[in-house]
């Protein structure tokens, strides 16, 4: 069944979903690894709170804006690639093997904390006070969003994973 979403402004742990005039707010962020695996998330079922229409009113909704700024950021990349190509040999530089895998471990625990940080501070305490333990609710995206969300992860995933696999083996 089709549903209208709403998004919290600079709140990507919950959703606000409007359904039969009535409204829910779901908490997107259930487990860790959905970070790793996003479409986990639609499979597992996610606590969700019945909210008034006072108490949404009182969040502060984004308003979806279509943001046409996609060829004058293609432009200007290809722009500053032509411009700064002569120096293109300044980024040249040679990592051991070791310092390479220490920097990415150092990262990862760096995002680790950074999400640990985020999950605490952007709780909300309407989800709280009103969920519904007994009941869960499961989200799955329509065809042309899924189809998206899939062809995102492979393609940045692989991407990480080419980036990762040339700093190693890269040998002069």
């Amino acid at each position: 069944m089709l549903c209208e979403s709403k998004q919290i402004y600079k709140n990507p742990k919950y959703r606000v979903i409007r359904y039969n005039n009535q409204y829910f707010m779901v908490d997107l962020v259930s487990t860790w690894i959905t970070y790793f695996f996003p479409m986990i998330n639609w499979f597992l079922p996610k606590k969700y709170a019945k909210i008034s229409e006072n108490e949404f009113e009182r969040l502060n909704i984004v308003e979806p804006v279509k943001n046409n700024v996609f060829w004058p950021v293609a432009g200007s990349s290809v722009l500053f690639g032509i411009i700064l190509r002569k120096y293109g040999n300044f980024f040249n530089v040679q990592f051991e093997k070791q310092l390479a895998i220490t920097v990415f471990f150092i990262m990862l625990i760096g995002m680790l904390i950074f999400y640990f940080y985020l999950n605490k501070k952007l709780t909300l305490k309407i989800f709280n006070t009103n969920v519904v333990n007994k009941n869960r609710v499961v989200l799955i995206p329509t065809f042309k969003q899924g189809l998206l969300l899939v062809f995102a992860y492979i393609f940045l995933g692989s991407a990480s994973i080419f980036t990762l696999t040339i700093l190693l083996t890269t040998e002069s």
